[in-house]
């Protein structure tokens, strides 16, 4: 029945997953499509609904934790790629890299997204997870999405979401895919942006470890207090198991030397959380997912 969704969109069995997760786990899944838009999109959907395949719905991969085999079908939405400015309103597709966009975007005169120039990541997932840098974040500027329930399309308004520090009900309702949105920008001096750019650039490169695969931050801050410190005081920095280690630059980084598993990056948030709840007696909160 898999062949069936090769008369609909791009298929590829036993796909590598290798260039999809920032990690650069050497992954793969049982198979991987890319709909070109929203109609191969739900018609690929409906026969991988009607089998009962596994799916998972990937865009970057810059905030997930991929298993050795995916034993189901990835929807990439790479392809997803089309944005255009219209009277101060950004309307992109859910696969645009919010880095790119962000730069781009900024680059042309427009602000609203200056902050997430350094954010690894799609829109669409940047919306569900709300990321978020320097005091910013997607929830701030979002007006709305379009998202294909599983039955039909519908229009969410922020609101909707009901977002929280890089969260959002979409987080857990799984059976939602976000195709596009829309995003308030203003207009501004372009100089400035690129200045505010350049600046958020810097501290990325003196804070946080970016020569090494990773996911980025990976738990979130509780509060009145930062994930980083609790770990670091902890003496938990260089700390390794198998090809993962706890980053000697950001200790709420957990970075690979190329090698990595993703069960020797289970193994180490485990172990993370572990000390800190006997030490602190906090229950960090994982801000990626783990995918089974």
């Amino acid at each position: 029945m898999i062949k069936e969704l090769s008369k609909i969109c791009e298929l590829i069995e036993t796909a590598s997953l290798k260039d999809y997760n920032t990690f650069r786990f050497d992954c793969s899944c049982f198979a991987m499509i890319k709909p070109n838009n929203e109609g191969e999109l739900i018609a690929a959907y409906k026969i991988i609904k009607q089998n009962n395949y596994k799916y998972f719905v990937i865009g970057n991969g810059s905030n997930i934790i991929l298993p050795e085999y995916y034993d189901g079908i990835i929807i990439s939405l790479e392809k997803f790629n089309k944005y255009e400015i219209k009277d101060n309103i950004l309307y992109a597709e859910s696969g645009c890299m919010i880095n790119k966009l962000a730069t781009e975007v900024s680059y042309m005169g427009y602000k609203g997204l200056e902050f997430a120039s350094g954010i690894p990541g799609s829109i669409g997932g940047s919306i569900v997870g709300n990321a978020g840098a320097y005091n910013s974040s997607i929830s701030a500027v979002l007006i709305s999405a379009r998202v294909f329930d599983g039955e039909k399309i519908i229009e969410l308004n922020n609101k909707d979401f009901k977002f929280e520090y890089r969260n959002s009900i979409l987080k857990t309702k799984k059976d939602k895919i976000i195709l596009s949105c829309k995003i308030k920008l203003e207009k501004y001096d372009s100089e400035k942006l690129k200045q505010i750019i350049l600046e958020n650039t810097k501290k990325r490169i003196l804070s946080q470890d970016l020569t090494h695969p990773s996911n980025g931050s990976v738990f979130r801050n509780p509060t009145g207090a930062a994930a980083w410190k609790l770990i670091d005081d902890l003496g938990l920095k260089n700390y390794k198991i198998g090809g993962a280690y706890v980053s000697p630059k950001h200790a709420n980084f957990i970075v690979s030397d190329g090698t990595a598993k993703s069960s020797d990056v289970i193994k180490l948030i485990k172990k993370i959380k572990k000390e800190v709840k006997k030490q602190y007696n906090i229950d960090l909160v994982l801000e990626q997912e783990i995918i089974k």
